[in-house]
C-alpha cells in the first residue's frame, strides 16, 4: 500500500498546483489515502463491484470525488473550530 501510495502522489504531482486547498501536499496526501482506504475496502465486501464496467464506475466515481475534493476551496477555520 505505501508504494501504491507514493505512486498515486509522484502521478499527482505536476498538478499540485491546481489543488485549491489551504495545504496542497496535505490534501493530495488525504485524497491517495482515501482512495486507498475505499478500493482495500471494496475488495473485501462481500457485494464488491466485480466485473470490469463495475470496476470502471467505481474507479470514475471514486476519481470524481477526489478531485472534486481537492478543487474545492477548503472551510475557513475560526479559533474554536
Amino acid at each position: 500500500m505505501v508504494a501504491i501510495h507514493r505512486l498515486l502522489l509522484e502521478a499527482a504531482a505536476p498538478y499540485v498546483h491546481q489543488i485549491r486547498r489551504a495545504d496542497p501536499e496535505a490534501a493530495l496526501d488525504v485524497a491517495a489515502r482515501a482512495v486507498l482506504g475505499a478500493c482495500f475496502h471494496n475488495s473485501v465486501r462481500p457485494d464488491s463491484a466485480t466485473g470490469e464496467a463495475a470496476q470502471r464506475q467505481y474507479a470514475d466515481e471514486l476519481g470524481d470525488m477526489a478531485i472534486a475534493y481537492l478543487l474545492t476551496p477548503g472551510r475557513s477555520r475560526t479559533a474554536g473550530t
